[in-house]
C-alpha cells in the first residue's frame, strides 16, 4: 500500500530542529554571498588595474586659448613663457615686451640700452627658457637672460614678476645677422653660431675663468667657418655644452664641428647628406644627442650619431626616425624641455606635434599664415606659435604619455646610443634628459624564462614523487612523505629567496661544475643501485622493512649528491682548464652571474614542488582500484600498470597540477626578486639572470610618480599578468575536460 509522501524540504526530518534548519539556510546564504563577493572583488581589482593603464592609449588634447595681435611690433622674432604660463615675453626688433597671459595686456616693455639705436634682426630662445640671444643689424650678438620670480600675496594669489638683463656682448661680423643660435652651459661657456646676410658663417665662444677670490676673466674666440662648408649655410644647431656645432646648407647637407677646450680651434668632424633639398630647420632634441631636420620639401626626420663598429669610438649620423611630413617647407622647430617631443611649423601655417622615440605625429593643426617661430611651455603643457604677420597664438596641450605606443611597448625601438633597434626596459636614468625605455618584451621573456627553469626542476620531481607514493610506497611511508612535502608549501617565499640569494648563489658560484654534474650523476647512481637491488634474492629483499627502503633510497641520493660535488673540481680541471667561468666567457661570450636562472630554478622549483606533488598524488590515488587489478591480472608489472594505465587515467589531474604550478611560478615575486640580478635581458642561457613582470612591479612601483607614464605601464604589466594567468587557467580547464572525457570511458 502506497502512502503519500511530503517533500523532504517541507517535512520535519527526525533529529533536525527548526533552529538547525535556520542555521543551515543562513550558512548557505553566507557562503553564497561570500563566493559572489570574492568574484566581484577579483573583477573589481582587475577593473581598477585596467582603468589605471587605460590612459596610456588616450589621444592628446589641444585647444586654442588666446590669440595676441602683435602686428604693430613686427617682426616678432621669438617668444617664451614662464613655467606657470602666467607671463609671456615677446622679442621684437626694438626690444622685449612682457604680457599678462590672462588679461592679454602688456605689463612691461623693456628698451635695451645696449642696442644704442641698432635693430634686432634675429633672436634665439634656448631650451632652458632663460637664455636668449639677440642678433643685431651690425653683426653684434647680445647674450641675455630672462628670469621669472614667483611670489604670493596675502590671499595666496600667485604673482610672477619678470626680469630681463643683458649678460654679454660679442662682435661676430660686420654684417647683419639673419640667423642665430645661442647656448650657455649654465657655468662658464657661451657658444654662438651666426649666419650673416651674405651667408658668412661665424662661430663665437666665450669662456669665463673664475678667480680664487671671485670675479674672473672672460676670453672670447671667433672663427669664420664659411670656407669649411660646401654651399650656403641656412640654419644651425649648438649643443648646450658647446662641444658640438652643426650647420645645415642649401644643398641638403649638415656639417658638424667639435669644439675642444679653451685655446683649441673647432675641428670639422664630418658632413652628411640629410635631404635632396635645402635644409630649412635644424635643432637638437632634449639631451643634445638626436638632431631634428626639416627641409623645404616639408620632410621631418631625426638623425642620431651611431657607432660605426664594435669597439670603435667613431660615430656617424644616421637617419633613425621619419615623421609625418608637412605639405610645405618647414620653417620652425621647437623641442620640449621635458621629454623627446618637438613641434614643427611650415610656411602654410600648419603646426605639428611629434615624439622622437615613438615616431608619433599626434596632430597637424592647419593655419593660414606662415610660421615664424614656435615655443614649448617649460612643463610641456602648452605651446606658442608666431606667424610672420605678428600673430601669437597660445595653445593648451594635454599629452601626458607621448612615449607610449604598442610599438614602444612590444616592439623593437632604436634608442639613443644604440647601434640598432632593440627590446629594452630601462625606466630611469641619471639625468633629466634621459630617454625612457619601456619595452615590456624583456619582462615577459624573463617571466617565462624563470618559469621554464623552475618547472624543469619541479615537474619531474613532483610527478615522479607522486607516482612513487601513490603506486609503490606502503601506507605508512605515504603517511609520512605526503604531509612532509605539503609542509614545504608553508615556507614563505621571502625566506626561500633570502636563502637562495645569500647562501645558495655563492655556493653554486664556487661549485658550479658540481651542480651541473647533479643531472647525470644522481639518475645514474640511482639506476645502478636499483639494478643491483633487482639482482638480490627475493628472500633478502622481503626481510628489509619498507621504511628502511625509503631511508636507503635517501642515503643513495645523498651519496650521489656528494659524488657530484666531489667530482666537480676534477671535471673543471680536465674539461674547462681549471676555471669554468673563464672558459664560459672565452668560448661562448657569456658572463657568469652569481644570481642566475640556475639559482632561481632550485629556489622557485622548491616552492612549486608541493603544489604540483599534492594535486598529482590526489589524482593518481583517485584512479579506481579495479583498473590496477585488471592490469596486474593480465600480467603487467606494477611499473607497467603505473605508467600505462594509472598515469594516463590521472592525466587530467596531472595536467591541472602542471598548469597550477606554472601559474604559481609566473606570479612569484620575492624569490626572483632576491635570487636574480633583476637584469631585463633577452638571453636563454641558464648562467644569466632576468627580470620578471611581477618582480619589476615590486621594484619599480614605490618610485613611480603617481599617474605618471611608468606608473601606468606597471599597471599595464599587471593586466598582462592577469591575462596570462586567465589564459593558462582557461587552456588548462579545456584540456582537462577533454582528457577527462577521453579517459572516463575506461
Amino acid at each position: 500500500m502506497a502512502f503519500p509522501t511530503e517533500p523532504t524540504s517541507k517535512r520535519q526530518l527526525p533529529g533536525i530542529t527548526p533552529g538547525a534548519r535556520l542555521m543551515d539556510r543562513a550558512g548557505r546564504w553566507i557562503i553564497t554571498a561570500g563566493g559572489i563577493g570574492v568574484i566581484l572583488s577579483v573583477l573589481g581589482i582587475f577593473l581598477f588595474v585596467l582603468m589605471e593603464s587605460y590612459p596610456l592609449f588616450l589621444k592628446p588634447s589641444v585647444s586654442r586659448v588666446h590669440t595676441f595681435d602683435f602686428s604693430h611690433r613686427q617682426p616678432v622674432l621669438c617668444t617664451g613663457v614662464d613655467p606657470y604660463q602666467a607671463v609671456m615675453f615677446v622679442v621684437h626688433d626694438s626690444g622685449i615686451d612682457f604680457l599678462d597671459m590672462t588679461t592679454k595686456s602688456v605689463t612691461k616693455s623693456v628698451s635695451i640700452p645696449e642696442l644704442q639705436g641698432r635693430r634686432i634682426r634675429t633672436a634665439y630662445r634656448a631650451l632652458d627658457n632663460t637664455h636668449v640671444g639677440l642678433g643685431l643689424d651690425d653683426g653684434t650678438m647680445l647674450g641675455c637672460r630672462v628670469n621669472f620670480a614667483v611670489d604670493y600675496d596675502a590671499e595666496g594669489k600667485q604673482i610672477v614678476t619678470p626680469a630681463f638683463f643683458v649678460e654679454s656682448a660679442m662682435d661676430l661680423t660686420d654684417e647683419a645677422l639673419v640667423h642665430l643660435v645661442f647656448r650657455h652651459d649654465g657655468k662658464s661657456r657661451g657658444t654662438v653660431l651666426g649666419i650673416a646676410d651674405s651667408g658668412q658663417l661665424v662661430l663665437g665662444i666665450s669662456d669665463r675663468q673664475r678667480g680664487l677670490l671671485g670675479g674672473g676673466k672672460t676670453t672670447i674666440r671667433r672663427y669664420d667657418l664659411t670656407d669649411e662648408i660646401k654651399g650656403r649655410a641656412r640654419v644651425g644647431a649648438v649643443a648646450k655644452s658647446g662641444r658640438y656645432v652643426l650647420v645645415g646648407t642649401d644643398r641638403g647637407e649638415v656639417f658638424r664641428w667639435e669644439i675642444g677646450r679653451a685655446g683649441s680651434n673647432p675641428r670639422l668632424l664630418d658632413y652628411f647628406r640629410v635631404s635632396d633639398q635645402e635644409v630649412s630647420a635644424l635643432d637638437f632634441v632634449l639631451g643634445d644627442v638626436s638632431l631634428v631636420v626639416g627641409d623645404v620639401g616639408g620632410r621631418v626626420s631625426v638623425w642620431m650619431p651611431v657607432r660605426t663598429g664594435e669597439g670603435d669610438n667613431k660615430k656617424m649620423f644616421k637617419k633613425i626616425h621619419t615623421l609625418q611630413p608637412h605639405p610645405a617647407a618647414v620653417t620652425a622647430l621647437a623641442p620640449s624641455a621635458r621629454d623627446k617631443q618637438f613641434l614643427s611649423g611650415d610656411v602654410s601655417g600648419m603646426v605639428a606635434l611629434h615624439h622622437m622615440t615613438s615616431e608619433q605625429t599626434f596632430f597637424q593643426l592647419p593655419g593660414d599664415r606662415p610660421i615664424q617661430s614656435l615655443s614649448f611651455a617649460p612643463k610641456a603643457n602648452g605651446f606658442l606659435t608666431v606667424s610672420k604677420s605678428g600673430q601669437i597664438t597660445d595653445f593648451d596641450l594635454q599629452n601626458p604619455h607621448p612615449e607610449v605606443t604598442l610599438q614602444t611597448l612590444f616592439g623593437k625601438v632604436w634608442y639613443e646610443g644604440y647601434t640598432e633597434p632593440r627590446y629594452v626596459w630601462q625606466s630611469t636614468g641619471g639625468s633629466d634628459d634621459f630617454e625612457p625605455k619601456l619595452g615590456i618584451v624583456p619582462l615577459i621573456f624573463g617571466t617565462f624564462k624563470g618559469t621554464l627553469y623552475a618547472m624543469l626542476f619541479a615537474l619531474p620531481l613532483s610527478v615522479l614523487a607522486a607516482i612513487y607514493t601513490s603506486e609503490f610506497a606502503s601506507p605508512s611511508v605515504r603517511g609520512v612523505v605526503k604531509p612532509v612535502v605539503e609542509l614545504m608549501a608553508s615556507l614563505p617565499s621571502v625566506i626561500l629567496g633570502f636563502l637562495a640569494g645569500l647562501w645558495l648563489a655563492p655556493v653554486l658560484e664556487t661549485r658550479i661544475v658540481g651542480a651541473l654534474l647533479l643531472l647525470p650523476c644522481v639518475p645514474i647512481v640511482v639506476v645502478i643501485c636499483a639494478w643491483a637491488w633487482g639482482q638480490m634474492s627475493e628472500d633478502f629483499a622481503r626481510r628489509i622493512p619498507d621504511h628502511w627502503i625509503l631511508t636507503l633510497l635517501a642515503g643513495i641520493a645523498l651519496f650521489a649528491l656528494y659524488l657530484s660535488f666531489a667530482l666537480g673540481p676534477v671535471a673543471e680541471s680536465l674539461l674547462f682548464g681549471g676555471n669554468f667561468q673563464s672558459w664560459l666567457l672565452g668560448t661562448t661570450g657569456t658572463r657568469y652571474d652569481q644570481r642566475n636562472c640556475l639559482v632561481v630554478g632550485f629556489a622557485m622549483g622548491f616552492a612549486v614542488v608541493p603544489i604540483i606533488y599534492t594535486i598529482c598524488e590526489d589524482a593518481l590515488s583517485s584512479v579506481p582500484q579495479h583498473l590496477r587489478a585488471g592490469s596486474l591480472a593480465l600480467g603487467a608489472t606494477p611499473w607497467q600498470t603505473a605508467i600505462r594505465v594509472v598515469l594516463p587515467t590521472a592525466s587530467p589531474g596531472i595536467f591541472s597540477a602542471t598548469m597550477i604550478g606554472f601559474g604559481r611560478a609566473v606570479g612569484e615575486t620575492m624569490i626572483v626578486l632576491m635570487a636574480t640580478g633583476n637584469t631585463p635581458i633577452l638571453d636563454w642561457t641558464i648562467f644569466n639572470g632576468m627580470r620578471t613582470m611581477s618582480a619589476n612591479i615590486a621594484v619599480e612601483i614605490p618610485e613611480a610618480p603617481h599617474e605618471g607614464t611608468l606608473y601606468r605601464v606597471l599597471f599595464l604589466t599587471g593586466v598582462l599578468l592577469a591575462a596570462i594567468t586567465f589564459l593558462v587557467n582557461t587552456l588548462a580547464e579545456v584540456v582537462r575536460q577533454r582528457l577527462r572525457e577521453k579517459y572516463s570511458r575506461i
